[in-house]
């Protein structure tokens, strides 16, 4: 069978025509597996619709005319739920939708398998058979692997569709990695540097001392410009945000940078351009060959500094441009202090022909809510004076788009702003369901640029991201510095609880400046390992925790992946230590300096077996759903390979959630839920249903989820659960999204 799969994906590849491609896949796959019709259904990007674009069964005139929503029909089905589905009898599922006039209703027996991308759903391939049977499991396993091989080709033909429909005008459709979601379309305005560091010359000079003036000068101008645009983004932004460009100030203050380029100028005679040249090339070397991600990106920035010493040794200027109307800005590489010289309120989306997602423009993109799409492999030329539409979810760019693609895309946009101002004018309403019991929506905090001080639309903070401060800079922050984010952020909130998470950094989350080189580094040296094994920055921590909330009283402390009791033991002897420390170095009494409630994570399975072991010496917990599924399930969520394995919704996820709530019932532990899932609508009506009523969330998802909550009715969601069993999350889907049609809320769930 292998065998016959890769010659179906070759007879794919190698086909000279798309509907030639997809006729192979049809015809090869019918025999193949010996059924009665095999069909492909593609996803359009711009509707959204499954549109079938081969059969081999099917009359053929159904090519082209048949199109499905997500929400029609059993193809439907598998593409919302991105799962296999198969059935005996396809007429008799409550989903089934008859087309009449294609030959359909011949077939009883029905197997469909959504055709997946690094999450990306790109279509749905199905076999049917005349005979009312179910497939067995040899056609299912078949069937995967060769969704799965497809996937890739699949994406590339699919593509190549769109562009052959565009290729009627003048449009053009890429593609590129996404880092941050949204739509946006708007003209382009590309950002290209006056003076390039590759373009320059070796060039000797006159008399070095003055190239050693202008230099110097140049270095006060770029300085005072950076110290603005800090300035400038602290204002609009978090403030945690400014902090992106201590880089800059690192190197600009570095006095071996400044004294080697000097010893260029005077000890080689060469222009002060030249010099800056030689010497950024060679930070930038280094830079690239580390093998730490995060620290491999810190070259942009050395260039980006050599970019604005080359323009003001140039006496250059970046040309006007109009921003009265809306931009994506376009460059070869975006950078952080880019981003901030243009007006925020014109700046729509961010398309950048290099960069990655550990960029300080792709976390600033993400803080700011823009849209944003990065290694588009393309040149910068191609965007110049066009109009352009941006999808940050898929990576799709479409240039110079047709107007049926103009409209559609303002549509999407139009409605999802729409849904956001309605969800938005309840923000600050208490989540109380039509059955009159309040569910405690919370806030993830620590990556947020608005809203982070306007804290009476949430009933508190369920996490705050002690780390995300750390991550933005290249040297560990100080107590005193610790103390005044800590006691910022403690005051914004000074009437709800605070839950601040101790550093949770090892694992995806690395700092530039704490080498971490593990084979494994999920399982690996990470969150209270990493700091029990560092105890002066955990005690540094701990400390300025506490100083930050004397007077105020709001503060809890969680600590992340624990995996045995004697992990928080020790960390409560540390607590202990500390509060003995600052009540004798400040000489308080108990009542000025309150001792906080200290919380343990469960996010690792060792955790959910010891739960009544922890809760002795715990006041509460909070379950980290993206890592107890990581660890439970042993996949890495942050690998493309195995992401289509990665599902919260998985049997063994769900019955563990339940398992946690039940035992913190029966032990009187308060517990919340922390993870994506409570930010999703059917993650967050299950928990409910489960019984779990406190939830801590991305501030982007809490007005939506909010407005859902205030519309549905416990007992009826919990009715759908009990009937279904938490192992049949395909007739939980179903069942809960034909509940939420009858509260009238599917655009809600849809654009979410």
């Amino acid at each position: 069978m292998l065998t016959i799969l890769r010659k179906i994906v070759e007879s794919v590849s190698s086909a000279d025509s798309l509907t030639l491609a997809m006729q192979n896949l049809v015809m090869k796959t019918k025999d193949a597996l010996g059924v009665d019709c095999c069909s492909i259904y593609v996803r359009d990007m711009s509707s959204n619709l499954l549109q079938l674009l081969a059969t081999d069964g099917l009359d053929q005139k159904a090519v082209g005319r048949i199109a499905l929503g997500f929400d029609e029909g059993v193809v439907g089905l598998v593409a919302r739920t991105l799962e296999l589905i198969n059935l005996a009898d396809a007429a008799n599922n409550p989903n089934f939708k008859f087309i009449p006039g294609y030959g359909e209703e011949q077939f009883h027996s029905f197997l469909g398998v959504p055709i997946v991308d690094q999450g990306i759903l790109l279509g749905v391939l199905v076999i049917q058979q005349k005979n009312p049977r179910k497939f067995d499991e040899i056609d299912e396993s078949f069937m995967v692997m060769l969704a799965a091989q497809l996937a890739g080709k699949f994406l590339e033909v699919k593509l190549k569709k769109e562009m052959a429909i565009l290729g009627k005008s003048s449009s053009k459709t890429i593609t590129g990695l996404p880092v941050s979601k949204g739509l946006a379309q708007a003209k382009a305005f590309v950002m290209r540097p006056p003076l390039l560091l590759e373009n320059i010359n070796i060039e000797k000079c006159e008399d070095p001392s003055i190239q050693s003036e202008l230099f110097h000068q140049s270095m006060f101008q770029v300085q005072l410009e950076l110290d603005h645009l800090m300035i400038k983004l602290s204002q609009s932004t978090s403030s945690n945000n400014s902090q992106i460009f201590e880089i800059y100030n690192m190197i600009l203050n570095d006095q071996s940078f400044v004294e080697a380029i000097d010893e260029e100028i005077f000890k080689n005679g060469i222009m002060a351009t030249s010099a800056v040249k030689v010497v950024c090339e060679k930070y930038i070397s280094k830079f690239k060959t580390l093998k730490d991600d995060y620290l491999k990106e810190r070259a942009a920035d050395v260039k980006d500094i050599a970019q604005r010493l080359l323009s003001k040794l140039a006496h250059s200027q970046v040309e006007f441009y109009d921003f009265s109307k809306p931009v994506i800005l376009v460059a070869d590489e975006v950078t952080a202090s880019m981003l901030v010289e243009l007006p925020r309120s014109s700046l729509k989306g961010i398309i950048s022909c290099k960069g990655s997602v550990n960029s300080h423009a792709a976390i600033l993109a993400r803080n700011m809510g823009l849209p944003a799409i990065i290694e588009t492999s393309d040149t910068i030329d191609q965007f110049d004076d066009h109009y352009i539409v941006m999808d940050g979810t898929t990576g799709t760019i479409i240039i110079e788009p047709d107007n049926a693609i103009k409209e559609e895309y303002e549509q999407l946009i139009e409605t999802e702003n729409n849904l956001r101002q309605i969800a938005e004018q309840e923000l600050y309403q208490t989540a109380i369901t039509l059955d009159k019991q309040q569910i405690y929506v919370e806030l993830n905090a620590g990556m947020n640029s608005e809203l982070e001080s306007k804290g009476n639309f949430v009933d508190g903070v369920g996490l705050y991201r002690t780390e995300i401060p750390f991550m933005l800079q290249d040297s560990v922050l100080t107590e005193q510095e610790q103390i005044k984010n800590y006691r910022d952020f403690l005051i914004s909130f000074k009437d709800l609880p605070v839950c601040m998470r101790t550093l949770d950094i090892g694992g995806d989350k690395q700092l530039s400046y704490l080498k971490i080189n593990e084979a494994n580094p999920a399982l690996g040296w990470r969150g209270v390992r990493l700091m029990l094994d560092n105890r002066p920055l955990f005690m540094s921590q701990l400390k300025a925790m506490l100083k930050a909330n004397i007077g105020l009283g709001n503060l809890k402390i969680m600590v992340p992946m624990i995996s045995s009791c004697k992990e928080i033991e020790d960390t409560r002897k540390l607590l202990d230590l500390a509060y003995k420390e600052v009540k004798e170095e400040l000489d308080l009494t108990d009542e000025q300096l309150i001792y906080p409630q200290l919380g343990a994570m469960i996010e690792v399975p060792s955790a959910v077996m010891l739960l009544e072991d922890l809760s002795k010496i715990t006041d509460f917990f909070s379950v980290g759903t993206n890592d107890l599924t990581q660890y439970l399930l042993a996949v890495d969520r942050n690998n493309s390979r195995v992401a289509n394995c990665y599902d919260p919704y998985h049997p063994a996820i769900l019955k563990t959630l339940d398992y946690i709530y039940k035992e913190c019932t029966r032990l009187n532990k308060p517990v919340s839920i922390c993870g994506e899932m409570a930010g999703d609508y059917l993650g967050i009506l299950l928990l409910i249903a489960i019984g779990y009523r406190k939830f801590s969330m991305n501030l982007s998802n809490i007005a939506k989820i909010k407005y859902l909550l205030r519309r549905i009715d416990i007992s009826k969601v919990k009715q759908i659960v009990d009937q279904s069993g938490l192992t049949n999350i395909n007739a939980i889907r179903i069942s809960m999204r034909n509940y939420i049609n009858e509260q009238n809320l599917t655009n809600f769930v849809l654009n979410k």
